[in-house]
């Protein structure tokens, strides 16, 4: 059996040298090179963060600013940004060289915007599967709206195609227009004989050749997906309709128009020709825009065989009521639209479970149709269907779960056209931002009245983003909780998370105990406007789960806490929203380039999506940057400590560990026994010394052997070469600095890797933790993770379980709470080496990790 196992053994070390070989290559780089990068990468982070933070926060509507703070300030994230990528590229050895590629995509928006440059983009037509989020310039606001709902929400959109602002700028210059649009106004009046001089050659115009069969293949797409029984809405989406202004009614559309070129061309020309008319060019100046620099994109949609169809308030209007608001009608949308019939119209309750409270059935004695070969008519409606409701209860209550979800994805009440077709399927036909009268920006919490305003808690604290929000309170322990978050609820938590993201669209408010302004739930808490404020010290301990409360966050930084929901709070926190300088044409212009730099769209690494291509801001950049950073630490520790000076740490349980210290992680100097010995006492690094003194707490280190059944034996030794293969390791190592532990354990069978920087300044502090192996049958091995999830979720981790191998992850935690974590996870480690062993059935799984959490370490 020993010559056995020295067999084993030996194939085992020669695997390891050679995935060691293979991965790194024969001339390993020094690790203290690697972590004097990741350390600049770090510096250059935190400052390009604070930046972003600041613009988000001058930006943000309550600051005069002008075009030079801008730029300046984008110059100095650009600059920080670079030497991130720089010293980044260097730790990775090259490995994600493609992010350059995305960094400068990004950085051309953001300069065409900040410098008033050219655009490069060129195309003519794109479908709205292709659509993506930096285009909304280039396809209109109505598009952009309605491809984010299709693409990225996975709403009911009809097939279509945008025509650009770039078809729109060739068809002008095609057809010599260009100048007559340029001299509009020099007179000081914008004549309506100057207009219509424009709109009649607009109409006698030809569409440019490879516009034309641009257009062609368009089409034929469209009908090769309909099988040629089809027709088209051809509708305005100008570059900022259906955005802060909705332009409603105040262009042209074509529906019910047959897919062949010359119809299609017809109804583009209709229009592009309706931009230049007198009450567009009113609203246009009332809103601060030129018609001389606007363009014209166009929407060519499926038209919907429509049983039902109408228009839908996310909120209502008047904020009398915290409900969806439902228009419905027979046949196509003009009927409510242009106010043609007498609407049905039901109130939908804000709940957890949407009720339809209010249904007034109006009589629909007209409706408008598709007619045969192009166009529509209004025609009579069948006596028996007059006080027929248009929808059941059951559609009722789907058009108001579909409007909730676009109100919490463009975090604001949104005015949206619907429609049913005959199989009963609904399609969402335009979303648009809904004025009410109080604000736009209506927290979706049930807006009760409050006989008096008792305050429950009045903390000091660091304000994300100020506001008020009420709801019940919902008080997260372990984030796999964050599933049953309700609509509209208060997020309560003791540290806070770039998770958070799951539920900021349905959040009234958040608070957690401790945080930073910095963190990347700050940032998403801005982009959201959720009303949110960290530091607060103990409200997860104060505030009891499910009770009423109301949030106001001042400007002081101060979060008072009533009972109940505070009527009066909202409304004023909603007023001073509403004084906000997001009316000023040019502010908006100016802001418009954060949708460049601040939002936060990778959240999770361990998504598929966690990649270059996958960044859409810079911040998205900064975010990837720091995590495989991270990443890359953890995994390059092995490749560069043969060339390390390692000591033996002696300590009072039989661990193992050899020490590379990398700068400040030992403190030796004339403090060695007097046998030369390196002890507890001499190690300086604030995590491993946490770690350690996990492991050497009374009661967790078990040195009796634990009796392994005869399949757990030939188990283990069947499985040992490829358990070892990946985690190969000559010693057990700690790469150590005052402020970093890289610390790689085996015990027999059993392997952890935990990789840890825990400093004063929370924004950079990490502990990555992996586990695998073990000398027993698949069955007791998968306890055993399930076991260590339970206590890692306990801890607050975000873990990742395949097999036998556990990965948890925690970041973004102050120095002391990281501490803790730390001593608890030493006691993980010692406490479950040989616990598989003894894990015969699942209840033991509970009970282990109950006597654990409780300090209970007998086996």
């Amino acid at each position: 059996m020993s010559g056995l196992i020295g067999l084993f053994k030996s194939m085992v070390v020669e695997k390891g040298r050679k995935i060691v070989r293979e991965r790194f290559g024969s001339t390993p780089v020094s690790f203290k090179v690697m972590f004097t990068r990741f350390r600049q990468v770090l510096d250059n982070h935190n400052r390009a963060i604070e930046i972003i933070a600041d613009m988000g926060a001058k930006l943000g509507g309550e600051y005069i600013f002008d075009i030079n703070y801008i730029k300046s300030a984008y110059e100095e994230l650009h600059n920080r940004l670079s030497a991130s990528l720089s010293d980044f590229h260097v730790l990775t050895r090259n490995k994600y060289a493609r992010l350059d590629n995305v960094f400068n995509r990004i950085d051309r928006e953001i300069r065409r915007l900040v410098y008033d440059e050219t655009s490069s983009f060129n195309e003519t037509v794109v479908f709205y599967d292709d659509i993506t989020w930096s285009m909304v310039r280039e396809v209109g606001g109505k598009n952009a709206h309605l491809a984010d709902l299709k693409n990225n929400l996975g709403l009911n959109v009809p097939a279509a195609f945008a025509v650009t602002t770039h078809a729109f700028d060739e068809f002008i210059k095609h057809n010599g227009i260009k100048g007559k649009i340029a001299e509009l106004g020099q007179g000081g009046i914008i004549t309506e004989t100057a207009l219509r001089d424009i709109r009649d050659s607009v109409m006698d115009g030809t569409i440019p050749p490879a516009l034309e069969n641009t257009f062609g293949d368009a089409l034929t797409g469209v009908r090769t997906k309909c099988k040629g029984n089809c027709s088209l809405a051809v509708r305005s989406s100008a570059e900022e309709e259906d955005g802060r202004y909705s332009f409603a009614g105040q262009f042209e559309t074509v529906l019910n128009v047959p897919p062949d070129i010359k119809a299609v061309a017809g109804a583009y020309k209709r229009v592009i020709a309706s931009l230049f008319t007198d009450k567009a060019v009113a609203y246009l100046e009332q809103s601060g825009h030129d018609i001389r620099s606007m363009k014209m994109a166009v929407g060519c949609m499926l038209m919907v065989d429509a049983a039902a169809s109408g228009v839908m308030y996310s909120s209502d209007p008047d904020l009398k009521e915290d409900a969806v608001l439902i228009n419905a009608a027979w046949g196509l949308g003009p009927s409510i639209v242009e106010g043609r019939t007498d609407a049905d119209i039901y109130t939908i309750s804000k709940a957890a479970h949407p009720e339809t409270t209010v249904r007034k059935i109006g009589k629909k004695d007209s409706m408008v149709i598709s007619r045969e070969g192009g166009g529509i008519s209004t025609v009579k409606v069948p006596a028996e269907m007059e006080m027929r409701s248009a929808l059941t209860n059951e559609q009722t209550v789907e058009l108001a779960d579909q409007a909730l979800r676009i109100e919490h994805y463009f975090r604001k009440p949104q005015d949206i056209e619907w429609a049913i077709d005959r199989g009963g399927r609904v399609f969402i036909l335009q979303s648009r931002p809904l004025r009410t009268t109080v604000n736009s920006a209506v927290r979706p919490a049930a807006v009760l009245s409050s006989p008096e305003a008792h305050i429950l808690m009045r903390a000091p604290g660091t304000a994300v983003q100020k506001g008020a929000g009420a709801g019940r309170t919902f008080i997260l322990r372990h984030m796999d909780e964050l599933g049953s978050f309700p609509k509209g609820a208060v997020l309560i938590a003791r540290n806070d998370s770039s998770d958070f993201i799951r539920v900021m669209p349905y959040a009234s408010a958040i608070i957690t105990d401790i945080g930073t302004p910095a963190s990347h739930m700050a940032s998403l808490c801005r982009e959201f406007r959720v009303p949110a404020i960290v530091n607060v010290g103990n409200a997860s301990r104060i505030l009891k789960h499910g009770q009423q409360i109301t949030v106001d966050i001042g400007d002081e930084g101060a979060v008072t806490i009533y009972e109940g929901v505070v009527k009066d709070i909202l409304e004023d926190a909603n007023r001073k929203v509403s004084m906000s300088m997001e009316d000023i044409y040019e502010f908006r212009k100016k802001r418009y380039v954060l949708r460049y730099i601040s939002p936060l769209n990778l959240i999770d690494p361990m998504l598929d999506t966690f990649s270059p291509e996958g960044c859409k801001t810079m911040h998205d950049i900064l975010r990837f940057i720091h995590e495989k950073s991270v990443a890359e630490l953890v995994e390059g520790t092995r490749h560069g400590l043969r060339k390390q000076a390692a000591v033996k740490l002696d300590l009072p349980i039989p661990a193992g560990i050899m020490a590379v210290d990398i700068g400040g992680g030992l403190d030796i100097g004339e403090k060695r026994d007097g046998d030369g010995k390196v002890t507890f006492e001499h190690i300086s690094s604030v995590p491993l010394r946490a770690v350690l003194k996990g492991m050497m707490h009374p009661g967790v280190w078990h040195s009796d052997a634990v009796s392994l059944k005869a399949q757990d034996f030939l188990s283990s030794m069947m499985r040992m070469p490829d358990i070892t293969s990946e985690n190969y390791m000559e010693n057990n190592i700690a790469v150590i600095s005052r402020e970093y532990v890289n610390l790689s354990l085996r015990f027999g069978y059993h392997f952890n890797m935990l990789d840890c920087y825990c400093s004063e300044n929370t924004r950079n502090n990490h502990l990555y933790f992996r586990f695998t192996g073990g000398a027993t049958d698949m069955v007791k091995r998968s306890r055993r993770i399930q076991l260590i999830a339970v206590i890692l979720k306990e801890y607050g981790f975000n873990i990742k379980i395949k097999g036998d191998l556990i990965i948890g992850r925690l970041s973004n935690i102050r120095q002391d709470e990281m501490e803790l974590v730390l001593d608890r996870i030493g006691r993980l480690i010692a406490y479950t080496r040989q616990l598989d062993a003894l894990l015969h059935d699942d209840g033991r799984i509970e009970r282990y990790a109950h006597n654990f959490l409780e300090g209970k370490y007998e086996l």
